[in-house]
């Protein structure tokens, strides 16, 4: 390999294993903090105790096992999350007093101790600070109090790293690998001449290989030192330094494993060349042509995976988008709390917390402390199939006003149904969904304003829904039936009350008086086994999404780094196999376009895809929900435009790659033309 293959392709992996391993540790610190050894998932439990008392002997088993472990709930306030954490380990105190420092600014870890999660339900992930021995351990005994318990992780195992490494990286990773095994491979062909030269004077493959590694290591050490350097300054500046040891590690690791496999290319084309006969080896009689071959190619298919990482950028940031109104209506409820029935083990148990907790809630209704948001889909066949049908009283109008079809706000001085303006014609059909005890109610009828999305306090839905619309978030409702039910009416059955609050549609603004409501009656307590913020799950969801939105984001720059990469590759390649062409077309009066217009003819064909990928995605997907359209079926996906985010992605990816080859163009030509043929 050349001297300056060499360089190229050892700066370029070192530079690739720092960003590389900064989107990696990036990640998994967003996942769970970093000093995380392993993880318990839980995901249902039984209700047959209080949350808060089964929080309590959790934390004692912790600190009667010596265990270290906490529960990582994700909040709406910023970025942050919380770690309810107990245990022995004086890092519980440290962290409790001192807090704790992420990796990444893009969450805040703020950490409170276990005691604090009080009445939330139990259920969610529950991380360790131990070996995998330590979760095993109290993921069993999570079993024996009612928890079910899904997963037993070891964070650092081969199976969890798998999965940590997201679709995304891993392609962004083979695509550095790809170039470079082709750019060594390249040197190689190219600095042919100059090994059959050596070959001449007698050198043979042991000793030309080691020659080259000998250089190899001097370089990569010393471009290590410096990328590295460079790495750690930026991170003294980014986070102080938090967790250096865990980014360090995996830098070190993913440029060994580059290095492995660029060298181990080497070696072996260098093993291929060594079977050429030397004199067609020093008059350059080797196929240069397959090596450019090799770089276009190269560059063809990092063009191309680079434009569906970008588009899935894309697709991920729309859907965040998307989410800021169910982002803004969450965060507008606080401490909102939906409660958890539970220690119901049989039909009389049912009846009898049927009859407790129904009694409390009637109270409390009556007293206009909680907010009904009752939710049905509509299974009747006709116009009003797979519309909303909600149940509210005052609490729910005033935080969520519904504007009538004259402008006016919905009052709340009586009973009324609330009917959307293309169902006002279905009114009578409308009063026919009511239960039995609602038909003789005289409700007053009035007609809303049409394209309202109003906020139902939860993502979940009751009913059939299309596939497309399983993943999607249902925090709003469009156009909904409304049944305005007065608090003190009494017009809602004790057991439709307990019915909704079981499917978390019925809270309490002040969950304190959940808690003071369970303090002081035994019977109660038995039976509101827990009052979640409503918040909880939708705080899950969106982080989920941002997450994504900033993998789909490091992974287009990590793809942009490698097909910058490649072409840069691609330029040298030419530059070194067109040398003399160059500087005698030069010397001849060749214009630049003119000299180099294959290369830039391909790059041309670059330009080209990285522009035209997206709107023939759109094309491909607008022209199938034509298809759909005209069969008269309803199509699975809405129509796809192209709006300023995407055009604006199309145009900075095309010029950040494109232009950035170009300037390289320009320089390496300068450089041939001032030095004459024989650089390269």
């Amino acid at each position: 390999m050349s001297a300056k293959s060499l360089r190229f392709v050892l700066i370029a992996n070192w530079i690739f294993a720092c960003f590389f391993s900064f989107t990696l540790v990036t990640h998994w610190d967003e996942l769970s903090p970093l000093p995380v050894e392993s993880a318990v998932t839980v995901t249902q439990w039984d209700r047959s105790k209080p949350a808060n008392e089964l929080h309590a002997q959790i934390e004692q088993f912790v600190m009667d096992r010596a265990i270290t472990a906490g529960r990582v709930s994700n909040n709406f306030d910023g970025n942050g999350r919380t770690l309810y954490v107990a245990g022995s380990d004086p890092v519980v105190q440290q962290w409790l007093h001192g807090g704790y420092t992420d990796f990444t600014r893009s969450v805040t870890t703020h950490v409170r101790p276990f005691a604090d999660l009080g009445a939330q339900e139990p259920i969610g992930s529950y991380v360790v600070f131990g070996d995998y021995a330590k979760a095993v351990e109290l993921g069993a005994f999570f079993s024996t109090q009612g928890m079910r318990v899904n997963e037993r992780a070891d964070r650092w195992s081969l199976a969890l790293i798998d999965r940590a490494v997201q679709d995304q990286q891993a392609s962004v990773l083979k695509m550095m690998v790809l170039v470079s095994v082709a750019v060594a491979a390249a040197g190689v062909l190219l600095g042919a001449r100059a090994y059959g030269v050596k070959r001449l004077q007698g050198f043979g493959y042991g000793g030309l290989l080691l020659s080259d590694l000998r250089r190899a290591a001097t370089y990569w050490l010393a471009a290590g030192a410096l990328v590295l350097t460079v790495a750690a300054g930026f991170l003294a500046i980014y986070n102080g330094l938090a967790s250096f040891g865990i980014y360090l590690l995996t830098a070190l690791v993913i440029s060994c494993v580059l290095a492995i496999v660029a060298i181990g290319t080497h070696a072996l084309a260098l093993a291929l060349l060594m079977q050429l006969r030397v004199l067609a080896a020093v008059k350059g009689e080797l196929p240069a042509r397959t090596a450019s071959a090799a770089a276009y190619l190269l560059q063809a298919v990092t063009v191309v995976a680079t434009v569906v990482l970008a588009e899935r950028a894309i697709e991920t940031g729309l859907d965040l988008e998307r989410r800021a109104d169910v982002s803004a209506a969450y965060t507008q409820l606080g401490s909102t709390s939906r409660i958890g029935v539970g220690n119901v083990k049989s039909a009389v148990g049912f009846t009898e917390a049927s009859s407790v907790v129904g009694a409390w809630l009637r109270a409390e209704e009556q007293a206009n402390h909680l907010v009904l948001a009752g939710r049905e889909i509509v299974q009747d066949a006709g116009a009003l199939r797979g519309r909303d049908l909600m149940y509210v009283n005052e609490n729910f109008l005033h935080a969520q006003p519904i504007r009538l079809a004259d402008g006016t706000r919905a009052t709340t001085d009586g009973p009324a149904l609330l009917i959307p303006a293309d169902l006002w014609n279905h009114r009578d059909e409308v009063v026919r969904l009511l239960p039995s005890n609602l038909t003789t109610v005289d409700f007053k009828r009035a007609e809303t304003a049409a394209g309202q999305e109003v906020f139902t306090y939860t993502s979940e839905i009751d009913g059939p829904v299309a596939p497309s619309e399983v993943d999607k978030d249902h925090s709003f409702a469009k156009d909904p039936i409304v049944v305005f039910l007065p608090s003190r009416s009494g017009l809602i059955t004790v057991d439709n009350l307990v019915a909704f609050a079981t499917q978390g549609r019925v809270l309490f603004p002040n969950p304190q008086t959940v808690a003071d409501a369970v303090a002081a009656d035994p019977e109660l307590r038995r039976f509101v086994v827990s009052a979640t913020p409503a918040a909880a799950e939708a705080a899950e969801e969106r982080t989920d999404a941002l997450r994504d939105f900033r993998l789909a984001l490091f992974g287009v720059g990590a793809g942009m780094l490698v097909l910058f990469v490649s072409g840069i590759g691609a330029v040298l390649i030419h530059t070194r196999r067109n040398a003399q062409l160059i500087f005698a077309r030069h010397v001849s009066g060749w214009r630049f376009i003119t000299t180099h217009r294959m290369f830039l003819a391909f790059e041309a064909v670059v330009l080209a895809v990285l522009v035209g990928w997206l709107p023939y995605q759109a094309a491909r997907v607008n022209s199938r929900l034509a298809e759909y359209t005209s069969r008269g079926s309803s199509p699975p996906f809405g129509p796809v435009t192209l709006g300023f985010p995407e055009w604006g992605a199309i145009g900075g990816l095309a010029v950040l790659t494109v232009g950035g080859v170009v300037a390289a163009l320009i320089r390496a030509h300068r450089r041939v033309v001032r030095a004459g043929a024989s650089e390269a």
